[in-house]
């Protein structure tokens, strides 16, 4: 009698052995056909506790007090296994799995650093003041080691002979000696007049450009890029700054600017004098480059 369900007994009911057999050995846990029969079978007589077997779906059910909820369900995870980073796993009873990663960490600061595909290893932290760095012939690729000090990139050239100044117009001065020059910005030899933008250094450039003049009333320094006169406000237009000898003695004029250049630009220094007869005795023309 599979399914049959549920029988409410009565005072005086004679209990046969079909009826115990069947409601009771075989229905310590309710079996019905599906869940409108069991709906139909236990209406007016719910209780919470009671477990219902369901031919249809192959499902134990209790009821909870207001709804029937699955018992004991099978699951679709047949097995744990442990990838890349994870040990353990398993396919039965309790499962432990570790993160491997964190394993690898003895300290704090310690990184883990890939080493090659689906792999890695810890780096262990460095020392106070060190900095990561690439280095492609250790192990994972990095290392620590101490920061480097910013580089100066720049160039000053200069020249002690005398160059006459034409009246009223540019005079470009000519450099043909060099204090430094990291980055071939200048050649003794070829353009003396520039200081050209070399490639991976266009940017910001603090220009200061020195020199000596003699005799006249007053002097003009100017600035050029690419062969126009450069404004204060980096334009292209009138002079940057100007200088007035009164007494006619020879006379120190200096300028200072900062300037946007990109790659392969050139600069030039320039005096404009008031009469042919001025003189500059020596000068000096520098460019620092102060980042992009």
């Amino acid at each position: 009698m599979a399914g049959a369900g549920y029988k409410l007994f009565n005072t005086g009911d004679v209990l046969t052995a079909a009826q115990v057999n069947t409601y009771l050995q075989e229905q310590a846990v309710m079996r019905f056909a599906n869940a409108t029969a069991r709906t139909t079978a236990l209406s007016g007589v719910l209780a919470e506790g009671m477990m219902s077997y369901l031919d249809d779906t192959n499902s134990v059910e209790v009821y909870n007090g207001s709804a029937w909820v699955s018992v004991g369900s099978t699951g679709d995870i047949t097995g744990v296994t442990a990838g890349t980073g994870i040990s353990g796993g398993g396919t039965s009873g309790d499962v432990t799995i570790t993160n491997s990663m964190a394993t690898a960490i003895d300290a704090k600061g310690d990184l883990v650093v890939g080493t090659g595909a689906d792999t890695f290893s810890r780096l262990a932290v460095g020392s106070a003041n060190q900095v990561l760095t690439v280095d492609s012939s250790t192990a994972t690729g990095l290392k620590w080691a101490a920061a480097s000090s910013p580089s100066y990139v720049g160039c000053m050239a200069y020249f002690f002979s005398s160059q006459n100044l034409t009246s009223g117009v540019n005079t470009i001065l000519t450099f043909t000696n060099e204090a430094w020059d990291t980055n071939t910005f200048h050649d003794n030899s070829t353009n003396t007049s520039r200081m050209t933008i070399p490639a991976g250094y266009g940017g910001k450039y603090l220009v200061e450009i020195v020199a000596c003049v003699t005799t006249g009333t007053d002097t003009t320094i100017r600035l050029l890029k690419n062969g126009a006169n450069i404004s204060s406000r980096g334009l292209n237009g009138s002079s940057l700054q100007q200088h007035v000898n009164t007494a006619g003695n020879t006379l120190i004029h200096s300028a200072s600017f900062v300037i946007d250049c990109a790659a392969a630009d050139y600069l030039e220094a320039a005096l404009v004098a008031n009469a042919a007869s001025k003189v500059c005795t020596d000068a000096s023309f520098s460019i620092t480059f102060l980042g992009a």
